[in-house]
């Protein structure tokens, strides 16, 4: 019969045996490494960890070289404009984008360039939204389009119109049918960040001002015209007198007619791409 103390003794070898076995199990396992690239006898792979994240990311490079002439020199590239020397370098990276990170090792007179590991850095999305024009009659067609920086440098769009209606486009179209106020909103999304804008669009119904004339004198009138609406860049005017006389530019023009009778004056109102008119009979003499 075995003895108590060789018993003891076989079990610990056997745990002795083991454990490295289970160690470099995990190791492998955690290092995530690029498949290897070979020149020569040379050969190098590279991991990170983490590989996303919001900025400021920090990222632990690991890298496994074999083969070789000589001792080994180390050139990381970061994809940032920085680089390394170290084996496994540390690095923070505090603007958002997409690194693609490689290794050149040189050993002896043979060197390699390992695969690129891409580290995807979500920073702040910096939005601003362009929509023209926000204001007109209808059926009103609006141009939008955005600038976003920031995230990753990859977004992707979603515009809310107001109207129920979206779009997945950065530049886009979209006409309004009905009157209204809408609220347009674009979310830009760039890995786990997102910015948003939005504006005020204005649709207003047709455009249709109403004249007015009062008498100044035997021959003389006083005009004026009142639009229902005219939008932030204002209204422009134009009048025909009826007698073969007319001005533009006058809201409420003063007009002296050179004989007596019956005329109507005509005046024309545009603002936007809206265009209305209205008339009004006077009698002089």
């Amino acid at each position: 019969m075995m003895s108590k103390a060789r018993l003891l003794h076989g079990i610990t070898a056997t745990i002795l045996l083991l454990a490295p076995l289970a160690l470099v199990h995990c190791n492998d396992k955690d290092k995530n490494l690029t498949a290897p690239t070979k020149s020569g006898s040379l050969s190098v792979s590279i991991g990170a960890t983490p590989t996303s994240g919001r900025a400021p990311l920090d990222v632990a490079f690991t890298s496994e070289v074999s083969g070789g002439t000589g001792q080994y020199i180390y050139s990381w590239s970061f994809g940032d404009g920085t680089s390394s020397s170290e084996a496994n370098p540390h690095v923070r990276f505090a603007n958002g984008g997409v690194y693609n990170t490689t290794l050149k090792v040189v050993s002896g007179g043979e060197s390699v360039v390992s695969g690129a590991v891409a580290v995807r850095v979500d920073g702040d999305v910096r939005l601003a939204c362009f929509i023209d024009p926000e204001e007109g009659s209808v059926p009103h067609t609006v141009n939008f389009t955005a600038d976003a920086l920031g995230g990753n440098g990859q977004f992707t769009y979603l515009w809310r119109f107001g109207d129920g209606a979206t779009s997945a486009d950065v530049t886009t179209q979209h006409t309004y049918s009905s009157v209204g106020t809408y609220l347009a909103a674009l979310t830009a999304t760039s890995g786990a960040a997102n910015g948003t804008c939005t504006d005020e669009i204005h649709v207003f119904g047709p455009l249709t001002p109403q004249c007015k004339a009062t008498k100044q004198g035997t021959f003389a009138v006083k005009f004026n015209v009142v639009p229902n609406y005219c939008f932030h860049q204002g209204c422009t005017y134009f009048w025909d007198f009826g007698d073969g006389q007319s001005v533009g530019g006058l809201e409420r023009p003063l007009h002296v007619y050179g004989a007596p009778g019956g005329f109507t004056a005509t005046a024309t109102v545009k603002s936007g791409g809206a265009t209305g008119t209205c008339q009004v009979s006077v009698n002089v003499g």
